[in-house]
């Protein structure tokens, strides 16, 4: 018994039992000190405890506050769970995108690699095949990754360039020539300045710019491609731009040419064009205007013309229509600008010929839209149908120190009809005609250049007509009338003429021409004593 009673001195208080039975309930009645001292306050049984017996209204809330807090004790586990979820997925997300990235970096430090490698091989060889072959490699390199055209010039790609264009042997000149307008050097302008040739669409009514490109020639004395730097042209400006730009055909067969194109394009049985109307929304057949497009151009690409020491600077316009609104115009260059040099139009000059034709011309209604990698391509003149504005935007990127010395702007034709529709509403035909008169008109940018541009520096040749003649005419009674007209024109405006053509025939000065030859020694032979900034 003494033992007992000091083990029972000697032991702790016992922990309660918890087979035992329950102590009794403590007093529901709790001060507010309680709330004060006790261990996990909560807002919600403040409220519920002594605000809702004194408010009846918010006894219905108290209940289910306390539902909504009884709820989380049961989903707490869960949410933890898909938080850890969503942190694994995110973390999984940033090593991807750094995977990624990484990827990236790796593969543009190889190209840029393989850029200065194929520039750095150009200085080691001195047989003529091999440098052809390896400035052609250079040349494919750069088509396929213009963005290494900065990477190529800090490893003076330009002065090794220009020395081998010296060689005497014709291929080499060639490859040499296509590469530095793929980098983006540009030559000299032929004149005094910019001498710039925009030709409008119009279908079959081009014949009226032949017209007045053949009264120009008779008095220069030069040929279309000799007198102009940079010829741009939308749908059938654009036919005519590669006529005489690129291919060089003399003026008399591209009118021959001219005629037996809309002769085979524009030829379609009412009947079979109407229903292919309803099928594909194009009244002629498109792969019939493909098929000669290929046949007469080729599977060359834009870019081959810069072998050309005397073709110019060559576009087509047309315009994208799966890009959203508004629509935007795509430039098909024969050349490249300078690395740091952006132009205000989406293009390129990687495209081939017959594609950039294609393209340009696929007017709503004629021919079907044209796709051309993620793109869809329709006439350009559904956006810009006088092409000036962007042909003087491209040449100064081309030549940014360089005066315009003659825009020559030409039309094809442009018919005023008397007002016949109601004061109080009109038709939707009517509406629809006005619509696409607005959008495909030429006149708005003459009037605006007209105004901005130097005297004696802008000319725009644009005839009126007695007739609409619409752009798929073909026969020949209706061309012949059409020339007629041309030509009553270009007799009223025979002076214009006259100055425009001695506008075009200044030459270049000796002082210009001594300051452009010490520019290319000083582009050929960098870091020798003299400056280029003559």
């Amino acid at each position: 018994s003494d033992n007992k009673i000091k083990f029972n001195q000697n032991k702790k208080l016992p922990l309660p039992c918890p087979f035992s039975t329950p102590a009794p309930a403590p007093s529901p009645k709790k001060g507010f000190t309680h709330y004060l001292s006790y261990p996990r306050p909560s807002v919600q049984a403040f409220v519920g405890s002594y605000i809702a017996p004194l408010v009846p209204k918010f006894r219905g809330d108290t209940k289910s506050i306390a539902a909504e807090k009884d709820k989380p004790v049961a989903v707490e586990e869960p949410t933890v769970e898909n938080a850890g979820e969503k942190t694994e997925s995110e973390e999984e997300k940033v090593k991807q995108h750094l995977l990624t990235q990484r990827e990236k970096i790796i593969a543009r430090v190889s190209v840029d690699n393989r850029t200065r490698a194929l520039v750095k091989g150009l200085q080691r060889v001195t047989d003529v095949k091999l440098l052809t072959s390896r400035v052609e490699e250079l040349s494919c390199h750069l088509l396929e990754f213009p963005e290494t055209r900065g990477v190529s010039v800090k490893e003076s790609v330009l002065p090794c360039l220009l020395r081998l264009r010296q060689a005497r042997d014709l291929p080499l000149q060639a490859a040499v020539r296509e590469a530095l307008a793929l980098v983006g050097y540009t030559e000299p302008v032929k004149g005094r300045g910019i001498r710039v040739l925009a030709i409008d669409g119009g279908g079959t009514r081009g014949l009226l710019a032949l017209q007045t490109l053949q009264k120009l020639q008779n008095l220069t004395g030069k040929r279309v491609h000799q007198l102009f730097d940079y010829i741009c042209g939308v749908s059938t400006g654009a036919i005519l731009a590669f006529m005489l730009g690129i291919f060089q055909i003399p003026l008399e067969e591209c009118e021959e040419m001219y005629r037996k194109l809309g002769a085979d394009v524009f030829k379609q049985n009412v009947i079979v064009g109407t229903v292919k109307m309803g099928w594909s929304h194009a009244f002629y057949d498109s792969e019939i205007w493909e098929n000669i497009l290929k046949e007469r151009m080729g599977e060359g690409y834009m870019i081959e013309s810069a072998r050309d020491p005397h073709c110019p600077k060559v576009s087509a316009v047309s315009a994208i229509v799966n890009r959203g609104l508004p629509l935007k115009a795509y430039v098909f260059r024969n050349y490249r600008l300078m690395p740091g040099v952006k132009s205000h139009y989406l293009g390129d000059c990687k495209h081939k010929m017959w594609q950039a034709i294609r393209a340009s011309s696929a007017a709503p209604g004629y021919f079907q839209e044209f796709v051309l990698g993620k793109d869809l391509h329709q006439d350009g003149g559904l956006l810009i149908n006088n092409p000036t504005a962007l042909a003087i935007h491209e040449c100064k990127c081309l030549w940014p120190n360089t005066p315009l010395q003659c825009v020559l702007s030409l039309g094809t034709g442009r018919f005023e009809t008397a007002g016949k529709n109601s004061t109080t509403y009109t038709s939707l035909k009517a509406k629809l005609t006005n619509v696409i008169s607005s959008a495909t008109d030429t006149e708005e940018v003459h009037t605006m250049l007209d105004a901005l541009l130097p005297p004696d520096t802008y000319f725009r040749f644009n005839p009126y007509m007695s007739e609409d003649i619409p752009l798929n005419e073909n026969r020949a009674e209706k061309l012949n009338f059409l020339k007629s007209e041309g030509e009553r024109y270009l007799e009223r405006n025979e002076a214009k003429l006259k100055k425009a053509a001695s506008v075009l025939g200044q030459e270049k000065s000796t002082i210009q021409r001594l300051a452009e030859w010490a520019k290319l020694k000083a582009d050929m032979y960098e870091g020798l004593p003299f400056s280029s900034k003559l």
